[in-house]
């Protein structure tokens, strides 16, 4: 599916799929978890794999309380609970209580393909650090997308996905954001013209549309069921509540 198109036959659904938290309350309760041990010589944070839902899970998959995060690239408000999370998070990740599965949503269509493209280039493990430090330093390279002048957006119309990915991921300085990362440039405009992979995003976008009803991100599950959450504050306390104590 050509990226311009889906952008176009789904715009309705986009422009109410702004950023912003679920409506829907359902966290599980219980009674403080026991911790687990992660395997030998490893934490569980660093126990990172790729679900068949197209998302990256961390921890324990064992663990008892399963949290879900669908987010863009894109989102401020992603940005902000990704900065406000990660030491608590990672703390309960590492008891073996909590796992953590990021779902790329395209909440903004085309601006959040060449970030998600990039962060899971290096494979799963390399994921969680570089979505943190896209995070970390949105305001910087978003802001670049004002570089895509009216002759860029023409001549957009007649590339193929993995063009546009690859010429906004230049334009918002996103390679050389990740060449600093250990990412060579070769490696990243590869992945960048990864059309399977744009395909991928596609698939958990749409997915997290129609099974999960995803109206906004940063979007939450636990345990398979809604959160009334978007800020970290509000998701700890149901974690809390949920027995990661």
């Amino acid at each position: 599916m050509r990226i311009k198109t889906f952008i176009l036959t789904t715009a309705a659904a986009f422009a109410l799929a702004a950023c912003g938290g679920a409506d829907t309350a359902g966290a599980p309760k219980g009674e403080p978890l026991a911790k687990v041990a992660a395997p030998a010589d490893k934490a569980w944070v660093d126990v990172v794999t790729k679900t068949e839902f197209g998302g990256y899970q961390m921890g324990n998959p064992d663990a008892k309380l399963k949290l879900v995060e669908y987010g863009a690239i894109t989102c401020p408000g992603c940005a902000q609970f990704s900065m406000q999370s990660t030491e608590e998070l990672h703390k309960l990740v590492n008891d073996g209580t909590v796992s953590m599965e990021f779902r790329p949503f395209l909440v903004h269509g085309i601006q959040d393909v060449p970030g998600f493209l990039l962060a899971q280039c290096s494979g799963p493990e390399a994921f969680f650090p570089l979505t943190d430090q896209l995070y970390a330093e949105q305001a910087s390279w978003l802001g670049k997308i004002s570089t895509v002048t009216e002759a860029d957006q023409q001549a957009m119309q007649k590339m193929s996905p993995e063009q546009i990915a690859t010429l906004l991921g230049t334009k918002m300085g996103l390679i050389e954001f990740v060449k600093s990362r250990g990412i060579s440039e070769d490696q990243a405009k590869a992945c960048l013209s990864d059309k399977a992979a744009i395909d991928a995003l596609i698939k958990t976008t749409e997915r997290g549309t129609k099974e999960d009803n995803v109206s906004g991100t940063p979007f939450f599950l636990l345990n398979g069921a809604k959160l009334d959450a978007s800020s970290w504050v509000q998701v700890k306390s149901k974690l809390v509540e949920a027995g990661a104590r």
